[in-house]
């Protein structure tokens, strides 16, 4: 990406829309007054990482590459809204085949696919209360891991963008357990590698299957909402 675009300058805009979005999900708000209270009970809190650490901000990315509205949509359509993302995902193909896949879907924008490939991990971007509200959670004594579907590729080329996976306690990829959320085998791997016990943790997801999955393994758990971490942080 040469163009000059800076994905930190469009942190507001993401974190935006993340809150508009997340207002279909009424039914499973969760109050604030709840959240809080589970968090000061837990011992361990834990984190899915896209669209609650980071912004998976694959439009702007896609959008700064300079293409045209049909190349866009084109691809799009064989990459990031495609079911063969999850793919990378689960681990159970290599790099090169998962790419393999994208181009498969629309062999005649192969160049454009391949140059989108190159460095889409430059639409990860860490959102501006990450850092803050996680330390502000070690600081209060709290054990932080991660649990995240997320490909070996991605982290790969944004490893500097997840740098603040460093002073966690531990946590788990899928791409290296070659399984998913909400698959109970990943939240089991979690808690018996971090001897953890499920009662403990909570989990904070954006996606309610995850949630559902973190609850039927004995955790407690939270439907993300990007207004949780700046009320958090404001109270």
């Amino acid at each position: 990406m040469d163009n000059g675009t800076n994905f930190r300058e469009t942190e507001n805009k993401i974190q935006s829309r993340e809150m508009q979005n997340n207002d279909n999900d009424i039914k499973e708000e969760m109050h604030m007054d709840d959240i809080r209270k589970l968090i000061e009970q837990a011992e361990a809190i834990v984190f899915d990482i896209g669209n609650v650490l980071v912004a998976f901000a694959w439009e702007d990315y896609l959008g700064s590459l300079g293409f045209d509205k049909e190349t866009y949509e084109h691809v799009a359509d064989a990459m990031f809204r495609n079911e063969d993302w999850d793919v990378g995902d689960s681990g159970l193909a290599t790099t090169q085949e998962w790419l393999a896949l994208f181009i498969e879907n629309d062999p005649a924008y192969e160049e454009q696919i391949r140059y989108t490939f190159e460095n889409f991990g430059k639409s990860i971007v860490p959102y501006g209360y990450t850092r803050s509200w996680t330390m502000g959670l070690k600081q209060r004594g709290k054990k932080l891991y991660f649990l995240s579907n997320y490909s070996e590729e991605m982290f790969r080329q944004s490893k500097e963008q997840l740098d603040f996976l460093g002073f966690f306690d531990g946590g788990v990829f899928s791409w290296e357990e070659k399984c998913m959320k909400p698959d109970d085998a990943i939240y089991r791997v979690l808690l018996k590698r971090y001897r953890l016990t499920p009662g403990k943790c909570v989990f904070f997801d954006d996606r309610i299957e995850n949630v559902e999955g973190a609850r039927k393994a004995g955790m407690k758990a939270v439907l993300f909402r990007a207004d949780i971490p700046l009320q958090l942080l404001n109270s």
